[in-house]
């Protein structure tokens, strides 16, 4: 066998596999005054997104926008009439929607917000994406997607502390999910009335 032809025909690339270990944010949101802005940061402390005030809505119409580390918009939700509805970018045409949600239960202690992601579900469709399940007050939900989990958000106890901060907390994003979604479904969780 010729050494030549056998270098030239090296086997095929070995596909890498999607990340295995779920990765944890952090958000840390704004002291008063603040208007609700906060920093999301990477496990390694970096910057990864910015929420604030949606451009051309301020902050009297509650518009947000998710920011990624260079301030570029890569998520604009606003409320129209009790519905929440994202947009790629800084678009607010129809066109351009990424989800509109739903609030199906709201309490003090508990509130379930039902997602819909188009083209595949709508308000008429009865059957949502996602379900977001909480307590935004204590910075705790439960992103669900099917039978799956595929985001939480909590406090980070620690325990040798007696009081918790709710400026700071984790979001644990697992695997096959998309980062940007789940912070702009998390962003609309804990500003909605």
């Amino acid at each position: 066998m010729d050494r030549s032809n056998a270098a030239a025909a090296a086997p095929p690339p070995v596909p890498m596999a999607a990340p295995v270990v779920p990765v944890d944010l952090t958000v840390v949101k704004k002291r008063l005054g603040g208007g609700g802005d906060m920093a999301v940061h990477d496990p390694s402390g970096g910057l990864a997104f910015r929420v604030t005030a949606a451009d051309g809505c301020g902050r009297r119409c509650g518009g947000r926008a998710l920011l990624d580390a260079s301030g570029s918009t890569l998520v604009t939700a606003r409320c129209s009439e009790g519905v929440w509805q994202a947009f790629r970018g800084i678009s607010w045409e129809q066109k351009d929607i990424i989800f509109s949600t739903k609030i199906m239960c709201a309490s003090p202690d508990r509130k379930e917000v039902q997602v819909f992601v188009p083209p595949r579900s709508t308000f008429e469709e009865q059957k949502p994406t996602y379900i977001l399940v909480g307590n935004p007050s204590r910075r705790a939900c439960t992103i669900i997607k099917g039978n799956s989990i595929v985001a939480q958000t909590n406090l980070p106890y620690k325990l040798n502390k007696a009081i918790y901060s709710r400026r700071k907390f984790r979001v644990t994003i697992y695997p096959g999910s998309d980062n940007i979604l789940i912070m702009a479904m998390v962003m609309t969780f804990l500003v909605q009335k």
